[in-house]
C-alpha cells in the first residue's frame, strides 16, 4: 500500500457498493451494476488490469465474484441477494437490513 493508499479495490467495498446500489429493491442485471459501479468505485490502475479471466478486468472478476452463488463468501452464499433470473440480482430483505441499520 504505497502512500497510505489501496493498490486495488477489494471484493468487500464491491459488495457493500452493490447493496447499496440494490437499495432500491429494483432488478439488476450484471450490466447495469457494472456500468453503475465503475462510476462510484475507486478503482485504480491494478484494479482495471486484466486478470486471470481473458479480457476481464481484476475489479469485474471481483463484482462476478460477490454474485456468484457458487461462491461462499458471496452475496448469495450471506442470503444478501437473490436470483431473478440469469444474471439478474435483487437484495434480499436480509440484505437490505443489513446495509441500512447501523452497526
Amino acid at each position: 500500500m504505497p502512500n497510505g493508499k489501496p493498490s486495488e479495490t477489494g471484493e468487500l467495498m464491491i459488495q457493500f457498493a452493490i447493496l447499496e446500489l440494490m437499495k432500491d429493491r429494483k432488478i439488476w442485471s450484471n450490466s447495469d451494476l457494472k456500468v453503475r459501479l465503475a462510476r462510484i468505485l475507486p478503482l485504480t490502475p491494478k484494479d482495471r488490469s486484466v486478470g486471470a479471466r481473458k479480457n476481464e478486468p481484476l475489479w469485474e472478476n471481483r463484482v462476478n465474484n460477490a454474485l456468484s452463488p457458487s461462491r461462499d463468501s458471496s452475496l448469495y452464499a450471506k442470503r444478501h441477494v437473490e436470483n431473478c433470473g440469469h444474471g439478474l440480482h435483487r437484495i434480499t430483505e436480509l440484505g437490505l437490513k443489513f446495509i441500512t441499520e447501523d452497526w
